[in-house]
């Protein structure tokens, strides 16, 4: 196995950079994999051997195994999520989701305005804010190197399990608006005051629950993935 040279290496990737990988999983992968190939060889079948690999790794091949990795990238940290908030139902972590939820109902009966309420709502908001944060943060850091090396790729490069955990961190945002405007537009002759503390704590407890839980799901991909 011999080390290849910059030209050859400048080589590889104006070769890789003329299919358009968007991902930065996949790019790393087949960049490696051609390295590893091509270090097989002499410099004398250089040449030939990336012919080869590009005959093999065509567009509509990496955009192919792209749209997979996305795919099961979703569904993967959808699964994470769900297992992680499953493990606060077990006894080990009950004590932990029971404090949060007598924390939560404490301050919303304490509460005497609606303003208090949404101050009560606006906690895990901030919570998740800042995590959104050091997420990009974090994110840009590790992606910093790829997008170093395949600079003129002329697309933007984004890790694949980064965008999923992005989308759900926005995702309560909404659920937010959802839970505090429709109420009133719905029920918009009756006075729900009376109701709104109760409903304040629960709202209160999913988004952190919900928070929580896809700040563990970073914890656990940033571990192996660019996250």
């Amino acid at each position: 196995m011999r080390q290849l040279t910059e030209i050859e290496l400048q080589e590889i990737r104006r070769s890789i950079m003329r299919k358009e990988i968007s991902s930065a999983e996949i790019l790393m992968e087949i960049y490696d994999h051609y390295i590893s190939h091509l270090q097989e060889f002499s410099e004398d079948n250089f040449n030939e051997q990336l012919v080869e690999l590009d005959e093999k790794f065509t567009y509509g091949y990496c955009h192919a195994l792209q749209y997979k990795f996305n795919k099961k990238a979703k569904e993967d940290i959808h699964q994470t999520q769900w297992m992680v908030i499953r493990k606060y139902f077990c006894t080990s972590r009950w004590f932990y989701l029971a404090g949060i939820m007598a924390l939560a109902f404490y301050v919303a009966t304490q509460a005497r305005s609606e303003k208090e309420l949404g101050v009560l709502l606006l906690s895990p908001m901030i919570l998740l804010l800042i995590a959104n944060i050091s997420f990009g943060y974090q994110n840009f850091r590790k992606l910093r190197p790829i997008k170093k090396t395949f600079k003129n790729i002329g697309i933007p490069i984004n890790s694949s399990l980064a965008l999923p955990i992005t989308e759900r961190m926005y995702f309560p945002i909404l659920m937010a608006q959802l839970f505090v405007y429709v109420p009133k537009l719905i029920f918009s002759q009756i006075d729900l005051f009376p109701y709104l503390p109760a409903g304040a704590a629960m709202i209160t407890i999913l988004l952190t629950l919900y928070t929580v839980s896809l700040l563990e799901v970073w914890k656990i991909k940033s571990k192996t993935a660019l996250v």
